[in-house]
C-alpha cells in the first residue's frame, strides 16, 4: 500500500509536529482497516484489497473542557482499491471517503501522543460519479 502526504490541513497552533504526524498516520491506518473489513463501494461491491490511501483534508479541533481530547472533522480521503466484481474477477475503483461524525483522539501519557478512539470512526463512500 502506498501512503501519500497530506495536502490541505487545519491544525491547532499548539500542536506539536509529532502529534500531527501521528494523527495523519492513524487516520490512514483506520481508513485502510475500515476498507478491508467488508466495506462496500457505491455499487455495493466489497473491497478486496487497498492499493493506496491519500488524505486530502481534515481539521483538528481541541475540546475546550478536556485538554487531553481532540476531534478531527471534515476528513476527506481518496482510496484506490480493488473490489470483488464476480466470483473470480476483481475490478479497480477509486473511492472518496468522508467521515460521518468527528473522530475522537485521546492523549496517552505513556507514548506522549494522541491515540485514535476507533469506535468513533465511521466513514461513507462520497464518490459522486
Amino acid at each position: 500500500m502506498v501512503i501519500k502526504s497530506v495536502l490541505n490541513l487545519t491544525f491547532n497552533d499548539n500542536m506539536r509536529e509529532k502529534e500531527q504526524k501521528k494523527i495523519s498516520t492513524d487516520l490512514k491506518e483506520i481508513i485502510n482497516k475500515i476498507l478491508k473489513n467488508g466495506f462496500k463501494n457505491r455499487q455495493h461491491r466489497i473491497v478486496d484489497t487497498v492499493e493506496q490511501v491519500q488524505i486530502q483534508n481534515y481539521e483538528i479541533v481541541r475540546d475546550e473542557d478536556d485538554r487531553d481530547q481532540i476531534y478531527v472533522n471534515s476528513i476527506i480521503a481518496e482510496a484506490r482499491v480493488f473490489v470483488i466484481f464476480s466470483e473470480d474477477a476483481k475490478s479497480s475503483d477509486n473511492i472518496i471517503l468522508k467521515n460521518q461524525n468527528p473522530l475522537s483522539f485521546k492523549y496517552n501519557k505513556d507514548i506522549d501522543n494522541y491515540e485514535i478512539v476507533e469506535e468513533t470512526a465511521i466513514f461513507f463512500d462520497a464518490t459522486t460519479f
